[in-house]
């Protein structure tokens, strides 16, 4: 390659460069009924649960903390029930009630209603990924 050749090459490549590098891995953030936190990466399920003393009741617990590893396969199951939800726009509901799930996807956030047959889903595919160790 000469060096005439090079410099146009370098200024096709470098916004696909720059972006590899710059590129965030994409995360969901999903929030049960309960005020359960999940984050939710490529590779791991980050779960903080409500304590005692911030449940409305001032006695419910989501237990413990966890963070785990997930398989590339059990984040493409997870993905695609975040994407049921999404796509379940009868069961978005305008603001957040007590029991629905939220679900933060970028910028953009969901409230989805306690009656959503793919909320149940998804939070029962979490907790089987947290728990079945």
């Amino acid at each position: 390659m000469t060096k005439r050749m090079f410099g146009p090459l370098l200024l096709l490549l470098l916004p696909i460069i720059i972006s590899a590098f710059c590129m965030k891995p994409k995360t969901y953030i999903y929030i049960d009924g309960n005020n359960n936190k999940y984050t939710i990466t490529k590779d791991s399920l980050d779960y903080k649960p409500v304590g005692e003393e911030e449940s409305s009741s001032g006695k419910y617990s989501g237990g413990k903390p966890r963070k785990v590893k997930i398989t590339a396969e059990q984040y493409k199951k997870i993905e695609g029930l975040l994407q049921a939800v999404r796509n379940d726009k009868d069961h978005h509901i305008k603001d957040r009630n007590m029991g629905c799930g939220t679900l933060i996807a970028g910028k953009k956030v969901i409230y989805i209603s306690s009656q959503s047959k793919h909320k149940s889903e998804l939070e029962a595919e979490l907790n089987l990924c947290l728990f079945s160790i």
